[in-house]
C-alpha cells in the first residue's frame, strides 16, 4: 500500500488550521455583505439558527440511507454556500431556491478567485444537496411548500452560515 494515504499528525493539524482560516474568511466575507449577521440573537432565534446551521454542517454521522445526500451537502464549497445565501438575500422572500440560480449566484460573487470548471458536475452536486436540504428547510420554515424562500429563511441562511463558520 502506498504511503500517500498516511497523513501525519502535523499534516492533519496544518490542514485543519487552513480550513479554519477559510471558514473565518468566508464568515468575514458574509458579514461584510449582510448587515446584522453578527448580531446577538434571542434564545428562540439562536436555537433556530443552530438547527439550521446543523443542516449545513452536520455534527453527527448521517444515517446509512442518507450518506450520499449528506455527502453532496458536505461537498459544497464556501463559494457555493456564499452564493446560495447572498442570492437568497438579494432575491428575497418568495424566490425559488433552485440549483441553476445558486450556480449563477456563485458566478456573481465579487472578489472570489477561481471559477466552476465542471459546470454540469457542479450542478449535479447542487441538485443532490438541495434535494436533501429542501424537506429539512421546509420543516424549519426556510422554504415554503413551493420551495420558495420565506422571510425567516432569507434572514436565517446567512446567520446560520456565519455561525457554522465562526464556531
Amino acid at each position: 500500500m502506498s504511503d500517500a494515504w498516511n497523513v501525519s499528525e502535523a499534516e492533519l493539524d496544518a490542514f485543519l488550521d487552513e480550513w479554519e482560516a477559510v471558514d473565518r474568511a468566508a464568515a468575514e466575507y458574509l458579514a461584510e455583505r449582510v448587515p446584522g449577521v453578527r448580531d446577538s440573537l434571542a434564545d428562540d432565534d439562536a436555537r433556530w439558527v443552530g438547527h439550521l446551521a446543523e443542516t449545513i454542517s452536520p455534527s453527527e454521522e448521517p444515517e446509512e440511507h442518507e450518506v450520499e445526500a449528506v455527502s453532496a451537502v458536505m461537498a459544497l464549497q464556501h463559494a457555493d454556500w456564499l452564493g446560495l445565501a447572498l442570492g437568497a438575500v438579494r432575491r428575497g422572500p418568495g424566490a425559488v431556491l433552485d440549483p441553476r440560480r445558486v450556480q449563477t449566484d456563485v458566478d456573481l460573487l465579487d472578489d472570489m478567485e477561481g471559477e466552476i470548471e465542471d459546470r454540469e458536475g457542479h450542478l449535479g452536486v447542487l441538485e443532490m444537496a438541495l434535494l436533501h436540504l429542501t424537506p429539512l428547510w421546509q420543516d424549519l420554515g426556510v422554504l415554503d411548500e413551493d420551495d420558495r424562500l420565506t422571510e425567516r429563511g432569507v434572514w436565517g441562511l446567512p446567520r446560520a452560515l456565519h455561525r457554522a463558520w465562526s464556531e
